[in-house]
């Protein structure tokens, strides 16, 4: 049994649909300020773009065409691995960026605890926010790492 190309296309058309309404709500529950949610929805937008990419994949691999069933292996790879690594890299600055907010949450809580004089528990949150920074440095490296290997400039 043959899938056929365009059915695939379309569904990755489905796929790009929903990412784009994903980041949407993503934007609405960032104003809502529900930093959370907004997260979520970030993930799950980037979830519907890798289903999308899988797709397309699908779609080559069953493309009648002959023009298309000419292009090698190699090249194939090559254009597989620059997706995989263009989205890997914006997951990993996600997880930065999640990570930050998280180390400057527990800033705030060792803050308060502090007020409150509850010194070694203000201790343990700022351990917390050095090793979320240090985890979203390691995360904005490999990002970048990831994008040196497609030879795309860094953001």
């Amino acid at each position: 049994m043959r899938d056929k190309p365009m059915d695939h296309r379309d569904a990755a058309d489905h796929h790009e649909s929903a990412a784009r309404t994903h980041e949407r709500a993503s934007r609405f529950w960032e104003g809502r300020r529900d930093l959370q949610r907004a997260q979520l929805q970030r993930e799950m937008a980037s979830y519907e773009r890798l289903g999308a990419e899988l797709e397309r994949r699908w779609a080559d691999l069953e493309d009648p065409d002959p023009a298309r069933g000419k292009e090698r292996a190699s090249e194939l790879v090559v254009r597989h691995t620059r997706q995989g690594a263009k989205q890997a890299s914006g997951l990993l600055t996600q997880l930065a960026n999640t990570l930050e907010r998280s180390a400057e949450l527990a800033d705030q809580h060792a803050k308060r605890r502090e007020r409150s004089g509850q010194i070694d528990d203000a201790a343990a949150e700022l351990r917390a926010a050095r090793r979320a920074r240090d985890a979203a440095q390691r995360a904005r490296s490999h990002a970048e790492q990831w994008l040196k290997l497609v030879g795309e400039p860094e953001t």
